[in-house]
């Protein structure tokens, strides 16, 4: 009997030293901030309502194909461990285009359209509260190091069967965002519609896409004003990955961050 007590102990120590491993991949789609930089009429002169309607229905097809962009993220997972970054690092996009009508295929619009976009890596320590983020901003890369804070979830009774999960769905509910308006030189203020994302308590992980984490489930899928993140596949291994905190980019803190669209602006 005795014997048996002290295998039993040895089983439930090592059990407790077992940290799960999970690789998670998702597919995410995201709003990008769409400019337009320039925009001329050439050659066609008077310009007729059929070269304005040209000019229009191009201007419009441009800023769809620029204003969202897609791609894949993996979330690692190492006990309380996580760290989260895009399969492929996400780039601006600048494009210029020309619009040929009429007869000799006359240039009546040329136009050149940028889209900023952004993404991060983002690594947690759950025991040692530790968050340390590689945010993509303004052509550049940063890296911010600071304390783990509690996110403000509010469950909800909703359930529904996703992705052959049963999930369940919680709202965070957000600060006042803080956005720059670079006409006028000022920040301004407003509110943010809550975050829905649904989570599965079938899968024993409080880790998420994106930074997300805190519910008693892994995170499967992500809405937010300007991006949705959706799980695709799940391995249980990370095939001798090491889970660690990024150490690329410039080194700011989130304050900083925020003060960059400012700054910017002063310099021109």
């Amino acid at each position: 009997m005795k014997t048996i007590r002290i295998l039993l102990i040895f089983l439930f120590a090592c059990m407790g030293n077992y940290a799960q491993e999970f690789t998670i991949f998702y597919n995410e789609v995201r709003k990008a901030d769409y400019r337009q930089l320039r925009s001329s009429m050439l050659d066609i002169i008077p310009r007729t309502e059929d070269d304005i309607s040209l000019i229009r229905d191009k201007a419009k097809d441009h800023s769809k194909e620029l204003k969202s962009y897609e791609y894949s993220s993996v979330l690692r997972i190492d006990g309380n461990k996580s760290i989260y970054y895009p399969i492929e690092r996400q780039y601006n996009d600048t494009i210029n285009n020309s619009v040929t009508y009429g007869k000799g295929g006359k240039r009546v619009f040329i136009s050149r359209e940028t889209s900023e976009k952004e993404y991060k890596v983002v690594y947690i320590n759950e025991r040692k509260k530790k968050k340390s983020s590689v945010e993509y901003a303004y052509g550049k890369e940063y890296l911010i190091e600071e304390k783990l804070s509690k996110l403000n979830w509010k469950k909800t009774n909703e359930t529904k069967k996703m992705f052959g999960y049963t999930c369940k769905k919680a709202l965070l509910f957000k600060s006042l965002k803080k956005e720059f308006t670079g006409s006028y030189g000022v920040y301004t203020t407003k509110n943010q519609k809550p975050v829905e994302v649904w989570y599965t308590e079938d899968i024993d992980s409080s880790f998420g896409p994106a930074g997300y984490w805190g519910l008693p489930g892994l995170i499967v899928k992500v809405v937010e004003d300007d991006a949705v993140i959706v799980i695709d596949r799940i391995l249980y291994t990370l095939d001798g990955f090491k889970v660690k905190p990024p150490n690329t980019g410039e080194k700011i803190t989130r304050e900083e961050l925020e003060d960059i669209p400012m700054l910017l602006f002063n310099e021109h």
